[in-house]
Order: C-alpha cells, then structure tokens, then sequence
C-alpha cells in the first residue's frame, strides 16, 4: 500500500472530512484511514485517489507521501517511503505550508531547500533541476506543529473554476443561492456516481445541477417556481457538461420515479420562499416522497437550519442517519447538513 495525505481547507473542517471519505466511496476507492485531524487526513491506499480527491470542494490538495519526520533545529526524518523514480531531464520543487503558528526553530525556507536535497540524492537521476516557477513535479511538506509529512503532489485544486460558476456569475440570479463549494460538496455527499441520475426537487437557479453535470451525471431538477425553472435552464445551458432536464414540479408530489443520488437545499424562509408552507411540514412531505424515488442503499443529502432539528424528520420518516454536519454560515443561520441513506 501507499500512504497518501489529504490536505483540507480550514473552512468548515467537518465537512471537508465529510466529503472526502464520501468521493472516496463514489469512486469504489478502498481505503484505510489512519486519522483525519486538524485539516489533514492521513491514509493508505493501493489505489490512485486522485479522482476522488479532484472532485472534492473543500481539499486544498493530495499527496503521495514519500517521508515523514520531525522538524525543530534540524530535520529529523523517521519514516520513509517508496519514491516513484522523476523521469530524465525533468524539474522540481519543494513548497512548505504550515497548519497552526510556527513551532520550528528552522525556517520555511531551510525546510524547503534541505528537504529539497533530500528528494534529489534519493533520486537515481542526477539531471534533475530546481524550477521554483514551472517545475514538472511538485513535492509539498505539510508543517505541523514538529512532524512534517513530504509527499509529491498529485493534485491541487483550482478555485478559480469554482468562482467562475458562483451565483453571481449565473445568467440567471437568485437570492440565497448556496455558493458553490458547498454545492458541490453537498453533491459529493450524495456519492453520486458518473452516468447516475442526480435529482434536486428544489433545484432554483440549478446550482446543484451544474455541479452533478460536472461529474458525469444525468442532471434532473425541478422547483415549484416557473420562473426558477426558467433561469435554472438558462445557468445549466451554460454550465452543463452533460445532459440534463428541469421540470415544474411539485416535491410532495412528484411525477418522478427514480433517482440514483439526491441532495437539495430546500427553502427556509428566509431569503427563498415556501408558498405559505411551514419548513417542517414541507421537509417531511418532501422527504417521504423521495422515498419513493431513491434507489435502495443510496444516499440523500439536504440542509436546513439547525434550530429545526431536521434530524428529527429524518428518522419519523425511516431514513437512516448516515451524518449530521453543522456549518455556521452567520449568526443567524446554522446550516445542518444531514447524509441519510
């Protein structure tokens, strides 16, 4: 087995934690965890992760690990690793991050340039060159606290694409549209699969759609509005990439009959309105319904404020409780995100 390390954002810790074990189960990628704390996951694995890892929201990269150690006056190396030989005339660099305040007495760039020396003397190709600014492999040491963990990065991601699919950006704009990295970290909860059916009975202005498009599921939404059916066709006809179809139609009752994954964001009334419906009542209609839609053994993800204890509905109705995630989003609203299969 290899060891691989998931560096997560500091933003909404629980649920970067969430969303990667479920890529992971998406993916089929077997696994063995070794501790998943202070935004770093550690584990072992005789699978490549990096697709799992590429989908995922709240990860700022993955890596192979190829040494960990202990870092103070000096650097300490305590356990090593396969390294996978950099092919000729190739270049490299080393890039320290550190999670917390600095504990080390030997600099970020000591770390880097003997770190560096490192990786070169372990290589058998003695043409490798340093490239700080375009370098064909990149090799990250995570800082924390003491103990360092050195690995080659096989991914990191790109938040620019998600900014260029934020709310604001749509064609068609809503207010209180989720942003989209929790989208698509709902999304992944739902451990939708590619060539899935991904349904989002509260679709709005298709957030949710665009991102389930982005995977390679068939996109099926509907919202009780016309009007947000109309500018959710409008952001998917932009942002899709795949097929997908938005309906008028009623959550409670629905004229669909099948899904493969389902995860929504249905309204609160606060900036999205209910018709008149108590977010309770709307919730637990929703919810039976959607029993009759899921396929068996796949999962269900939704939000709602905390102070609903939605967790509550979700067991009268019979689903299994899978994970419960709170996000505090501003002082007035805690979003409860709850994983039922």
């Amino acid at each position: 087995m290899n060891k691989y390390l998931a560096y997560v954002r500091g933003l909404f810790l629980p649920l970067g934690y969430e969303e990667f074990f479920a890529c992971m189960e998406a993916e089929n990628t077997q696994y063995q965890a070794e501790f998943s704390e202070n935004q770093i996951i550690l584990f072992e694995s005789t699978e490549n992760p990096s697709k799992a890892a590429s989908r995922c929201a709240f990860l700022h990269s993955l890596l192979k690990i190829i040494a960990i150690g202990t870092v103070d006056e000096t650097i300490s190396i305590t356990e090593d690793y396969s390294f996978d030989e950099i092919e000729k005339n190739k270049t490299f660099c080393v890039r320290a991050y550190r999670i917390g305040k600095k504990q080390t007495k030997i600099s970020r760039m000591d770390i880097e340039r003997d770190l560096g020396s490192y990786i070169y003397n372990r290589s058998a190709n003695k043409d490798l060159n340093v490239n700080l600014s375009n370098p064909d492999y990149q090799f990250c040491v995570i800082l924390q606290d003491k103990q360092f963990y050195l690995g080659l990065e096989l991914w990191s991601v790109n938040r620019e694409t998600y900014r260029k699919r934020e709310p604001n950006q749509r064609p068609s704009f809503r207010p209180g549209s989720m942003k989209t990295d929790f989208a698509r970290a709902l999304v992944n909860l739902s451990r939708v699969r590619e060539g899935d059916i991904f349904l989002d009975p509260f679709c709005g202005s298709g957030g949710f759609l665009i991102e389930s498009s982005i995977l390679g599921a068939y996109s099926l939404g509907s919202d009780v509005s016309a009007e947000a059916v109309l500018g959710a066709v409008k952001n998917l006809k932009k942002f899709s990439e795949g097929d997908f179809a938005i309906i008028r139609n009623d959550s409670r009752k629905t004229s669909i009959k099948k899904a493969d994954a389902i995860a929504t964001d249905p309204p609160y009334s606060i900036q999205s309105s209910t018709h008149g419906e108590q977010v309770k009542d709307l919730l637990y209609d929703f919810l039976l319904e959607s029993k009759t839609i899921l396929e068996p053994g796949r999962y269900l993800v939704f939000s709602s404020p905390k102070k609903i204890e939605p967790e509550k509905i979700v067991k009268k109705v019979g689903y299994e409780i899978v994970s419960m995630i709170d996000a505090r989003i501003h002082k007035s609203l805690t979003r409860r995100i709850m994983v039922a299969k």
